[in-house]
């Protein structure tokens, strides 16, 4: 095994709009500039990892469209491998349209899935998801795609559960390291939104999940579940200046999967995912001023 990182997931063409306010339902917000740019979560957290100096390789499906070619090139011109990205014929690459509030840096995102929905579980029934040291996958292709995946690895499967929605059990019992955000938590535990660290812990503590569990926080970092001991730690994130939060989830998956891939242990790694999340905010969209592995240190040593 090596210390390859497979992703397993999404590809898509992201359209990003600028707003003074994000909108509420029936609102029309007018927005102050867009732009389009590379996205899908399985594909930020490759070019994240990659980012970092890891080796990766990406599992997925693009359209027979240019804009699937344009998807391609992204990753292949980040050094990662995309010998098992497939094009899918007659289908759309997927997209997604991206509001930002320019004054806070959150935001909400709508995706239409495209070619993502055509992932089978023979296409990811591959040698880089077997004999990678982590396995990474996310909730924008199929289920039953995502299921063989973890399946069909050996090493630690990393499962970010978004977007939200009940998991199957042959799934669950095949994951290691579960990702989700405060609002996934809470949906799998069909329980409203933890609105502090402590109710996260509560939250985490009774999903009676058997693998360790990391609940990412925004600009208060993650918490930490292992279930060995019962042990629950805060890793607070660092203060940097905020532009745009999307994709920084993302990119803590993908520092993650680097870091285990490493052999850190959990702790570690959720520290090390947190500064490059937190740095990968510093600039608009989700792999524009992805960190490398010497900025992160760097901060992790200020």
């Amino acid at each position: 095994m090596t210390r390859m990182v497979a992703v397993v997931g999404s590809l898509n063409l992201d359209l990003t709009i600028d707003v003074d306010h994000l909108p509420s339902p029936g609102e029309t917000v007018l927005g102050s500039g867009s732009r389009s740019g590379y996205g899908g979560k399985g594909a930020n957290q490759a070019a994240a990892a990659a980012a970092l100096g890891s080796q990766v390789a990406m599992v997925g499906r693009v359209g027979d469209d240019a804009v699937g070619e344009e998807l391609v090139a992204d990753l292949r011109h980040r050094g990662i491998d995309v010998a098992h990205l497939l094009r899918t014929p007659g289908v759309r690459s997927g997209s997604a349209t991206i509001a930002v509030d320019a004054t806070r840096g959150e935001n909400l995102i709508l995706v239409d899935p495209g070619a993502n929905g055509a992932v089978t579980a023979a296409d990811v029934r591959v040698q880089p998801v077997r004999e990678a040291a982590v396995v990474v996958a996310q909730l924008e292709i199929p289920l039953p795609a995502v299921t063989a995946a973890a399946a069909h690895a050996r090493g630690l499967v990393l499962l970010n559960p978004a977007p939200a929605r009940e998991l199957p059990r042959d799934l669950v019992a095949r994951v290691d390291v579960l990702v989700p955000n405060q609002s996934e938590l809470a949906l799998l535990t069909a329980a409203p939104t933890p609105a502090t660290v402590e109710e996260t812990a509560t939250l985490v503590r009774g999903l009676g999940f058997r693998g360790a569990i990391v609940v990412t926080l925004g600009a208060a970092g993650a918490l930490v579940y292992e279930p060995a001991g019962d042990a629950v730690l805060h890793v607070p994130a660092p203060t940097v200046r905020v532009v745009d939060t999307t994709g920084a989830g993302d990119c803590f998956c993908g520092a993650l999967a680097v870091a285990l891939a490493a052999g850190e242990r959990l702790s570690d790694a959720a520290r090390t995912a947190v500064i490059a999340a937190s740095l990968s905010t510093r600039a608009h969209g989700a792999r524009d001023r992805l960190p490398s592995a010497a900025e992160v240190q760097q901060l992790a040593t200020a």
